[in-house]
């Protein structure tokens, strides 16, 4: 069977168009029938959109910038943390 070009298809009448996909359709397995009912039905429904944060109006936090004495500060208390030697704080 040989492919057709869509003027070929365009040339056909609507009977003759309706038989072709009828006797496709009654070839089908019943599995593909029903994945077909389902994308048919499905693209009827609207389109869910998903909401960001933008259109709610929620505004971004703006990242935290620390100076280089308390990046230090972190590094060492984690360092010391992790060796399990941090001292306790006198007052």
């Amino acid at each position: 069977m040989k492919l057709m070009t869509m003027k070929q298809y365009m040339n056909m009448s609507k009977p003759a168009l309706i038989r072709k996909i009828t006797k496709a359709l009654r070839a089908m397995p019943k599995v593909k029938l029903a994945r077909l009912c389902y994308n048919l039905t499905k693209a009827k429904l609207p389109r869910l959109r998903k909401i960001t944060s933008r259109q709610i109006g929620v505004k971004r936090k703006t990242k935290r910038r620390f100076s280089r004495k308390q990046l230090a500060a972190q590094r060492l208390f984690a360092k010391r943390a992790r060796a399990g030697t941090l001292r306790k704080r006198r007052r």
